[in-house]
């Protein structure tokens, strides 16, 4: 099952009704989103902070099993999130991939790159594992 970009911007709106994150596009068992960087994403010497770009890892995975698993992804919790920064980032927009590495019954493992927008070359790497929950 692969949702489209259509359903799961709804979905993801649901959870995250606040959320500046756009989804930018969707397949099966990836993800691809985008964070406006603005002032409250920088930290001194103006680049992307930490916590913004595991936010928007965070973020990524959870669309990705969504447009897989609609509802009950949904409803998946991050149980563990390893990210290593690898490069400073631009002041700008950041860019997630996500790519889920095996989509399991309980369990979801994938990785994502993190880039600044118009540069090839990651700023972040992560390796990300959600729980999902059995529904009736």
């Amino acid at each position: 099952m692969c949702l489209t970009k259509d359903e799961v911007i709804k979905i993801f709106s649901e959870g995250f009704p606040g959320s500046k994150a756009v989804i930018e596009e969707v397949g099966d068992n990836w993800a691809v989103m985008r964070l406006p960087a603005n002032t409250k994403h920088l930290r001194p010497g103006a680049t992307v902070s930490g916590p913004a770009m595991m936010t928007l890892t965070d973020a990524v995975m959870w669309v990705a099993i969504i447009a897989q698993k609609g509802m009950q992804g949904f409803h998946s919790v991050t149980s563990s999130l390893s990210i290593n920064f690898l490069n400073r980032p631009k002041h700008g927009d950041l860019i997630a991939k996500a790519e889920i590495l095996k989509l399991g019954k309980r369990l979801v493992v994938g990785e994502v790159r993190l880039y600044s927008e118009g540069d090839d070359t990651p700023v972040a790497f992560s390796t990300v594992t959600y729980a999902i929950p059995h529904i009736k």
